[in-house]
């Protein structure tokens, strides 16, 4: 008989006899995941393994131990001879890892669990790389098929090949899980939360020996809330990346998740509640902002479901544009919606414009509201930047708030900005800052405004002669002579 003995890292598995094996050959079996319980009650222990019938040869997979017939009393004449699978690998791996799917007919009639054989990145399975072991133990535990010990032994086991301070890391979320029982507790309890849970693992990577990545699909009926991305009771999917990282004994020391739309698939009323339920978190990080970006961005998403995404930003609107990922999912809900719809943002900054637009993150929000917003609605907001005019004018960031209100403010509005910088257009044209401004207004002001503003300029001939050679000023008269020639002057 030949016996691949179990190393320490596999002492939970499971030894079958020759009639466990004929039971199994004759049952639907999974590749990677669901195994029938009656494997279970035939498992022999491991002192009974002397009276084994030879040509009995066991080959170690994650979770299980699988039983392989072999015609050689020799560990290695098994390996010399086992013929090739097709991904040129030994028959052993082959046994292992290449069984078909056991998708019976009552499971594909509707079976409230479904663990889909992972694949490699080229579509071919890898059945000894460390991330479809890694996979498969995911898999074995969403598929819920086992009972009894069985079951507890499998989940027991779901961070075997973890470092004991293995960190979960959900930067979407700003979330830190640290230390394997808190990791394992994390994750049993989503998987509990979820009584259909479905997943299919789409892609596998490894980058060298430190870095691989798995991307699959997610979905499922939460009964209970555990992970605000799944609202209770609503059917719902997501596509997962899952990227980790390994010490130097191949063990999982971080794990890092991204959550993302299904590519191809249509985004449904409960995506958007379930990031409804975390949208102001999401909003504070990079990733979690781009996902809310392009929650607001999807053509096929309904009314409905966007208003459902706003409702917890309303209140907190001024905090999610101070943010330098928030502001710009504030700039997309600007962008994206009707302007009745964005009144809450106006309301938001009423009063302290003065106060945004010298900030780096909110003046982009007000540049927006002026830019997509009717000037009716947004008069108000000009107005307060008006009564500022110097001050923002010279300001880094202001100074852009005062060139949106030139190009999409009311007559009226712009008219009063241009006399504000006439009454100090020289000292302005050679401000590094504010001499942006006086070429805004040379390019988008009306044709009144435009001779108000050149008649202020060539006032004093000299002065203007000194503008000229003057460092900043100079792109300043470069405007006017350009503006000149457009109009015939």
């Amino acid at each position: 008989m030949a016996l691949v003995q179990p190393s320490a890292q596999f002492e939970h598995f499971q030894y079958f006899d020759a009639s466990a094996w004929q039971t199994m050959q004759a049952m639907p079996m999974a590749g990677v995941s669901c195994m029938s319980e009656a494997m279970t009650a035939m498992a022999m222990p491991m002192q009974q393994m002397q009276q084994m019938q030879p040509g009995m040869m066991f080959v170690q997979v994650p979770v299980m131990m699988v039983p392989v017939f072999v015609p050689h009393s020799s560990e290695q004449q098994f390996v010399q001879q086992a013929p090739q699978s097709p991904n040129g690998r030994s028959g052993v791996d082959s046994v292992a890892t290449d069984v078909p799917s056991p998708r019976s007919s009552d499971d594909e009639a509707g079976s409230p669990s479904k663990c889909v054989r992972p694949k490699s990145k080229g579509g071919s399975p890898t059945g000894s790389s460390r991330m479809e072991h890694l996979a498969q133990s995911l898999s074995l535990v969403a598929c819920k098929s086992f009972g009894g010990e069985r079951n507890d032994q499998i989940r027991s086991n779901i961070l075997q090949n973890a470092t004991a301070d293995v960190e979960l890391l959900w930067p979407d979320l700003d979330s830190r899980v640290k230390g394997s029982q808190n990791v394992r507790a994390f994750m049993l309890n989503f998987f509990d939360s979820v009584p259909d849970l479905q997943m299919s693992v789409n892609a596998i990577t490894e980058d060298g020996s430190t870095h691989g990545m798995l991307e699959y699909t997610i979905s499922g009926t939460a009964s209970k809330l555990a992970m605000p991305m799944f609202p209770v009771g609503k059917w719902v999917q997501w596509k997962i990346t899952s990227r980790y990282e390994f010490d130097h004994s191949s063990k999982v020391r971080v794990h890092q998740i991204r959550l993302g739309f299904v590519p191809g698939a249509p985004a449904t009323a409960a995506n958007f509640e379930g990031l409804s339920q975390c949208a102001s978190m999401l909003a504070s990080t990079q990733g979690g902002s781009r996902l809310l970006q392009e929650a607001i961005e999807m053509d096929g998403a309904s009314a409905k479901s966007k208003a459902l995404l706003m409702e917890p930003m309303v209140g907190n609107i001024w905090e999610m544009s101070l943010s330098p990922h928030g502001n710009h999912v504030v700039q997309k809900l600007i962008m994206n919606l009707f302007p009745q719809e964005v009144q809450f943002v106006v309301d938001a900054f009423r009063g302290r414009v003065v106060e945004a637009a010298q900030n780096q993150m909110q003046s982009r929000v007000l540049e927006r509201l002026l830019e997509y917003c009717p000037p009716s609605q947004t008069e108000v907001l000009a107005e307060e930047a008006l009564g500022h005019a110097p001050t923002l004018l010279r300001h880094s960031f202001g100074n852009f708030v005062l060139q949106a209100v030139l190009e999409h403010g009311t007559a009226e509005h712009r008219s009063l900005l241009v006399g504000a910088i006439c009454s100090d257009v020289h000292r302005l044209a050679r401000h590094k800052i504010a001499s942006n401004s006086v070429r805004k207004a040379l390019m988008a002001s009306s044709p009144a405004d435009q001779d108000a503003l050149i008649r202020a300029l060539k006032f004093d001939p000299l002065s203007f002669a000194s503008l000229a050679k003057h460092k900043t000023g100079s792109f300043v008269c470069r405007e006017l002579k350009q503006l000149a020639r457009r109009m015939g002057k």
